[in-house]
């Protein structure tokens, strides 16, 4: 940020996939507020569990002691008068209202630090987060590295099978993702180009002119060159092997 003249709040959001360091990177903006003698509170999901219940912890073992709540309003409710830097950690699990708390913490005079990812397991933008991008003074988008090809990883890909919107996890159920391996199931599949293994690929169709993947398999069933498609590779089209 700028210098900031007067006593005005502004919110501060970091996105990006899982492993891309976005609670370790809380924690720094946190740790160095209190270092500086700055009143500091910070809340998380309880739904968040995976490493400690009353602490923000990173994946690389970092953590820094936190309250927990339900809903993003139980926020105003615990918040200090005299608190100067809120940080909020997996904002995307916390409603809709999130936003809006945010907003009024800003208002009041309040530095507001929030992480979250900014899409789903599918790629689509997770909300709230898009809307708190929008309002927000400043925005850090973080990447992760791509654990089947080393690029920059954008994309959050889940490991295991299920329709749920959310599923809370780590290491083991979901891993970082570039935008050319995001999709790959187990065959080693990508959503655009094909297999992993250096094979290039085209796609013939969306998936959206079949509603079942059975549709797709009856046509291709015995066709070499072609792959059958499993429920998850539906939504990305019907493939053909090139090379």
């Amino acid at each position: 940020m700028d210098i900031v003249k007067g006593n005005m709040g502004w919110i501060e959001v970091v996105v990006g996939p899982m492993f891309s360091g976005k609670s370790e990177e809380l924690i720094r903006r946190l740790r160095r507020a209190e270092y500086a003698r700055q009143r500091v509170q910070i809340f998380k999901p309880t739904i968040d569990e995976r490493y400690a219940a009353n602490e923000i912890v990173s994946h690389s073992g970092l953590g820094i002691s936190s309250d927990t709540v339900m809903k993003a309003e139980e926020i105003m409710d615990k918040v200090q008068p005299r608190t100067e830097v809120i940080g909020i950690d997996e904002a995307q699990f916390l409603g809709e209202g999130v936003v809006d708390v945010c907003t009024r913490l800003a208002n009041l005079g309040k530095r507001v630090i929030v992480t979250g990812l900014d899409t789903d397991y599918r790629g689509r933008p997770f909300e709230p987060m898009p809307r708190l991008l929008a309002v927000a003074e400043e925005i850090t988008k973080l990447l992760a590295i791509c654990v089947r090809c080393g690029n920059p990883a954008v994309h959050t890909q889940r490991l295991v099978e299920s329709e749920e919107l959310v599923v809370v996890g780590a290491a083991g159920i979901y891993e970082a993702r570039c935008r050319r391996c995001f999709g790959s199931g187990k065959e080693g599949w990508s959503a655009v180009d094909g297999p992993q293994d250096g094979g290039g690929g085209r796609e013939l169709a969306s998936g959206r002119e079949s509603t079942k993947s059975g549709a797709w398999n009856s046509i291709c069933q015995g066709k070499p060159g072609y792959v059958l498609l499993t429920r998850r590779q539906e939504s990305f089209g019907l493939l053909e092997l090139m090379g």
